[in-house]
């Protein structure tokens, strides 16, 4: 267990969040990082692989938001590349299925508890985003996968993973693979956690599934990268301020 959940579990969500919120320079800081749970080295391979999609259409999707740091981050990236994308941000902000947290542990998968991860609400983390100026391209989509990830209206260039369990990873990376774009990503956190052991049977069955439509894959230095193959081009996104470019019509189009 990472060391800034362990102190997230200490400290009471009230305090927490209202110190942070009453001080939002704090979010800046090395030592909360936006509140991300993504060590130094992932958030580099996070940005890294999100430059490489900028160009492509479609938006980009996190799966396991929690507090929304991970979120802010890319939409910060994004900002400072000059690009109008946004970043749906999913989760129940009120901690795991708890029928799926049973499965995992009675597995012997996970020994989290019923609490991991609630210190967090959906009321807050507007309040964050508004605080850090990105509420206008973050957008926190409240509830689990299951009821909310097929009705967002979106194509994806990029998607990030980090949802804890094998059976939430498969329904995300499934879910979101038809609307990824050819040579968009999936990145997926906890491939290598001790902690949840579930994420990296999730992510090998997903690969071995979707194997005749992945480009390239593999484990970086902390997270695992998919690439969906590049099956035709697809119009560059927008840069702020621009519009978005409109291609004259094919043949046998109205």
């Amino acid at each position: 267990m990472g060391w800034k959940i362990f102190v997230k579990r200490l400290i009471p969500s009230s305090i927490l969040n209202s110190l942070l919120l009453t001080f939002p320079f704090l979010y800046h800081t090395k030592i909360v990082n936006f509140e991300t749970n993504i060590p130094p080295n992932g958030i580099r391979e996070l940005c890294s692989h999100l430059d490489m999609v900028l160009e492509l259409e479609g938006n980009v999707i996190e799966c396991g938001s929690s507090r929304c740091g991970a979120s802010v981050i890319i939409a910060n990236h994004l900002r400072a590349r000059g690009y109008a994308k946004s970043v749906y941000a999913c989760d129940s902000f009120e901690g795991f299925d708890l029928d799926e947290l049973k499965r995992e542990r009675a597995s012997g998968l996970t020994i989290a508890s019923d609490t991991f991860f609630t210190s967090t609400s959906y009321q807050y983390v507007q309040a964050k985003l508004a605080k850090l100026g990105v509420d206008d391209v973050v957008v926190p989509v409240k509830g689990f996968f299951e009821t909310t990830l097929s009705h967002i209206d979106s194509d994806y260039c990029y998607a990030l993973i980090d949802c804890d369990f094998r059976d939430s990873i498969l329904y995300c990376a499934e879910t979101i693979w038809p609307r990824l774009v050819g040579g968009g990503r999936i990145l997926f956190d906890d491939y290598t956690s001790a902690d949840f052991q579930g994420a990296r049977l999730g992510i090998d069955h997903f690969v071995e599934t979707y194997a005749d439509e992945i480009e390239e894959h593999g484990l970086l230095d902390h997270l695992y990268f998919v690439k969906k193959v590049t099956t035709y081009p697809h119009p560059a996104s927008p840069r702020l301020g621009e519009e978005p470019i409109q291609f004259p019509p094919q043949i046998g189009e109205g």
